[in-house]
């Protein structure tokens, strides 16, 4: 698909995408309470951000230069014919009479649904150019008003302006001290507007109308500059340049706008709150906000101004006074609008909207008939040069009027290639839990290839031989490349049941020229780096290398060189190493540097050694010289080992040092596990250390490698090597008896609490027994470190069963509070419901300290049990602590079925209770489920005896977005 449709279809697509956003935003919105307004910010950015990403990504996804979906619009798979055909080309548009044709049997049945689908995509199809024209025409009108915009905002900076008096400027840099504002911010009088505005990022200035100066007490006008020294901290004026950015290119969906302005009234909101927070008095700055209202005027949308353009200044207002009490329209009317289009398009992407964009929605390696060619030409004489078998085929498909097509031909696998080869930019291959494509080596075992093998196509065996496929498609009335493939032969190949044209065996010398005119006439990069893929394969070093350093050192995109740089790797000669050597010094691209390094790694001569030493104690970026590290772990030399010991000691730069203790110890026949054996005792960096720690555990035998971690364990200086060498301990197999030993011996006795911590956690993972339950209940009760002591309570939980019963003696007995704690957190969620109903219960009454009761409590109401929904209604009405009844009212309500909450929590507030109990009911009743709270506040607000409770209640009412409560709120305040 080219790039106009793939962009056409990406508008189309957006149009359900960004509802979708807009709807689930709304959700968001509608369940976090407005007084979180940076969380409501961030939710409002991410959103926006993610409705300019995704058509993006459906533009990428759908932009592939394969084959039209035209052939398809029968709506059923063509049967395939093999056919054979004398070289020299009929005069008749039709095949020659000579052309043998056998039917190949076709495996598809027709579905009437896919025609109907193909006609709708073909209807859309033919619009989307002129849609794309539309889009862009109203993308250049938006922007020309961006411009004018910004420019008005640029002209406030210099137009009318002058420097303000020192004692304002003074009382700005106090201001920017206390709000954390690092930048230099001016600060300007202005005559061209009437509040205070900033506007810049880099070097923002706030301009400061005439009129304010006046007309405002000096205590207003200090809480107007902080609003705007909040949207410098904020760096406000960059968010919402990129966001006037977003709303011009996605112009056409009023869910685009919509979010926009959530943003720009939750920006204006958060700001509010570090103004209030700075000040300590809402009503101060809701004075001055009101005060400046009157002289609000049409500011530039890129300016940033105090009374913004954030919503309703009554809102804002009612916010500071009353938190939470301005309503929001989080499902605006368009969504009603659009659900109906929603429904039609969710139905249409059904069935798939890849089959809209004219891909198939399925990888079945059984719909071959779909997947093999529509017909097979086979050249009769695959003697000829190659170049004339080119022209044949080239000529058929110009006589058959075919629109795409396949011309194919194999050639010999070349002697380096140790592995099958799959590169096909368009096709996925299925393995277990992955999906991948690209450029692929490996045996391929277990994975699943889409389409049909070649040889029962070509009447030939399969053979371990490399295929060339090239697809060919009518772009605009020219033929051009638009598909390459190139794979192991045996390999299946999805045809898309376009014609394939066979040429035969070719040599490399008769290829590479073909394959070679292919590169000069595409001008895609994509296309252009898969043909070097196809050149890179031949086997004929001596003809492919100087194409690819020509490649390589060229004006080439990036990708492009970076593939020659890796084609390269492939051939063992001198020219390829001292191109590649070359590169990985001094290419202006970092992504082929690096490429050129690791091509110098994978590349066998011997020379090629001393070039990726070379480049990865001298090259200037640490990237690259990684990757030749990297590569030196495949060299298995002397002076491989050397350069690598010298780097990880030496580099300048610690990932690389990182990088080349992995590589050491990865070296074949761990020959380079000494040197990591020295480095983990004595490199002077920690994270070079704890990286020689792990590598050893990885690779060492476990007799050498428990001696080895146990040592570091107890004498590397730094106590997180310490933790990494018992951590890579314990993945240490075999020798179990040793390793536990080692890890029970840290646990007791290590001097730091932070490596017995990680001993205790570590001897529970890798052996629950109960011997490991004897250690840590002794931990538990007899280390030093209250930490350490609540980290073997942890541990024991997590072993289970076996570890319960300490877990529970510890809950009983245990002389600290926060131990007993974590052990009633653990019995709660490990012990069996009754017997965890039993403890928590008896904990929540008996034991001596209250914050162990409430924990206890908490537990309970986390286990959603009629008999633990019991007990926290007893616990709700008469513990004799408060706090304790506060914390099963809260737990209640959080976790019982609504009716039963209310009905608990309305007898509570009947009854004679404490302030701080009634105000943890009302808060109870304002959060239960779905609003069943609410009658009951509005009782409590009206008619409690006690005041304070109604005052309360009424305030809940406010911040409530219940339309009942907002009711009883707006008819208490008209009340006289």
């Amino acid at each position: 698909m080219n790039a106009t449709h793939a962009l056409g279809w990406a508008l189309v697509h957006f149009l359900w995408q960004g509802a979708a956003l807009a709807i689930l935003l709304g959700v968001a919105l509608a369940v976090i309470r407005p007084t979180a307004a940076r969380t409501r910010y961030t939710l409002s950015i991410v959103t926006l951000a993610a409705m300019l990403v995704v058509p993006i990504a459906t533009t990428l996804r759908l932009y592939e230069p394969v084959f039209s979906s035209s052939s398809r619009s029968s709506g059923a798979a063509q049967p395939a014919t093999e056919m054979q055909a004398s070289p020299s080309p009929s005069p008749s548009p039709s095949p020659s009479p000579a052309l043998t044709v056998a039917a190949v049997k076709s495996l598809a049945t027709s579905d009437s649904r896919l025609a109907r689908f193909t006609e709708l995509r073909d209807r859309l199809e033919s619009a989307l150019p002129w849609l794309v024209v539309v889009w862009v025409l109203g993308v250049l009108i938006l922007s020309v008003r961006l411009a004018y915009g910004w420019m008005a905002a640029r002209r406030l900076r210099t137009d009318g302006t002058r420097d303000v008096s020192a004692s304002l400027q003074q009382l700005l840099a106090r201001l920017a001290a206390r709000l954390r504002v690092h930048q230099p911010v001016r600060l300007l009088e202005s005559i061209l507007i009437e509040v205070p505005a900033v506007i810049g990022w880099l070097r923002p200035v706030v301009l400061v109308p005439a009129s304010a100066l006046t007309g405002l007490t000096p205590q207003q006008l200090e809480v107007l500059l902080a609003h705007e020294l909040a949207h410098v901290r904020r760096y406000d004026y960059l968010v919402n340049l990129i966001q006037c950015v977003i709303e011009t290119l996605l112009f056409y969906h009023p869910a685009v706008w919509w979010v926009s302005r959530r943003i720009r009234e939750e920006r204006e909101h958060c700001c509010d709150d570090l103004v209030v927070e700075l000040c300590g008095d809402p009503h101060l700055y809701a004075t001055a906000l009101v005060g400046m209202e009157r002289l609000r005027p049409a500011t530039p949308r890129l300016a940033l101004a105090a009374t913004g353009g954030g919503g309703s200044l009554l809102k804002r207002v009612r916010r500071l006074i009353l938190p939470s009490t301005a309503r929001t329209e989080y499902f605006p009317r368009w969504a009603a609008g659009i659900a109906g289009m929603l429904a039609v398009t969710v139905g249409l992407l059904a069935t798939g909207s890849d089959r809209l964009a004219g891909e198939p929605t399925q990888n079945q390696v059984a719909d071959t008939a779909r997947a093999a060619p529509d017909t097979v030409l086979r050249h009769p004489d695959p003697s000829q040069p190659l170049a004339q078998r080119w022209d044949w085929a080239r000529t058929q498909a110009r006589q058959l009027s075919r629109r795409t097509y396949w011309i194919g031909y194999t050639i010999k696998r070349p002697s380096w290639l140790e592995h099958s080869v799959y590169v096909d930019r368009g096709m996925e291959v299925k393995g277990e839990n992955i999906t991948i494509s690209g450029r692929l080596f490996g045996d391929f075992q277990g994975f699943m290839f889409r389409g049909v093998r070649l040889a029962r196509l070509t009447g030939s065996n399969d053979s371990d031989d490399i295929v060339i496929l090239l697809g060919f498609t009518d772009q605009s009335g020219k033929i051009a490349l638009s598909h390459v493939h190139v794979a192991s032969f045996y390999l299946p190949m999805d045809f898309r049941g376009r014609t394939l044209f066979w040429l035969g065996d070719a040599a490399d010398a008769q290829s590479l020229p073909v394959v070679e005119a292919l590169f000069t006439a595409t001008p895609q990069p994509e296309l252009r780096e898969d043909v070097v893929a196809a050149i890179g394969i031949h086997g004929s070093s001596d003809l492919v290398v100087p194409i690819l350093l020509r490649l390589l050192t060229s004006r080439e995109p990036t990708d492009v060189r970076a593939q020659a740089a890796e084609w390269l790797g492939f051939h063992p000669t001198p020219a390829a190493v001292v191109g590649l050597s070359a590169a990985a010094r001094n290419d202006q691209a970092g992504d082929v540097r690096r490429e050129a390094a690791e091509a110098l790694g994978d590349n066998t001569l011997p020379a090629a050694t001393d070039s990726t030493i070379a480049v990865a104690r001298t090259a200037s970026d640490p990237d690259t010289r990684r990757e030749a590290v990297e590569g030196l772990g495949h060299k298995d030399s002397d002076r491989a080992l050397t350069a690598l010991v010298a780097i990880a000691q030496s580099d300048r730069n610690e990932d690389v040092q990182r990088e080349a203790v992995e590589t050491l110890g990865e070296m074949p026949n761990g020959r380079g596990l000494a040197a990591v054996r020295d480095i983990a005792r004595s490199h002077p960096r920690a994270d070079v250390r704890r990286a020689a720690v792990e590598t050893l555990g990885e690779n060492l035998a476990p007799a050498e490698a428990i001696p080895v971690l146990k040592d570091i364990a107890t004498r590397d200086p730094d106590p997180d090597v310490q933790r990494e060498a018992i951590e890579t301990l314990g993945e240490v197999h075999g020798n179990t008896a040793d390793v536990l030993a080692a890890i029970g011996g840290f646990a007791r006795t290590h001097p730091n609490s932070d490596v017995r911590r990680e001993a205790v956690e570590t001897l529970g993972e890798r052996a629950p027994t109960a011997e490991t339950v004897r250690v840590l209940a002794d931990i538990a009760a007899t280390d030093r470190s209250e930490d350490v002591q609540r980290e073997a309570v942890e541990t024991l939980g997590e072993i289970g069963d076996l570890g319960l019963p300490a877990v529970i003696e510890i809950a009983r007995t245990h002389p600290s509070a926060d131990v007993r704690r974590s052990a009633i957190e653990a019995i709660g969620e490990k012990a069996p419901a009754a017997q965890a109903l039993d403890l928590l219960a008896q904990f929540a009454r008996r034991d001596r300290d209250p914050d162990v009761q409430r924990a206890a409590v908490e537990t309970l109401g986390e286990l959603h049990d009629s008999r633990a929904y019991a007990l926290l209604v007893e616990f709700a009405r008469s513990h004799p602590v408060s706090d304790v009844r506060r914390q099963a009212i809260e737990s209640y309500g959080e976790s019982a079925p609504s009716d039963s909450s209310v009905a608990l929590l309305k007898s509570i507030l009947a009854s004679d209770a404490p302030e701080d109990v009634y105000s943890a009911v009302l808060e109870a009743l304002e959060e239960v489920e779905g609003g069943a709270g609410i009658p009951a506040l509005i009782d409590a607000a009206r008619s409690h005896p006690n005041r304070e409770v109604r005052a309360d209640a009424l305030r809940r009412l406010a911040e409530s977005d219940d339309p009942r409560a907002q009711k009883v709120f707006d008819q208490t305040l008209r009340r006289p």
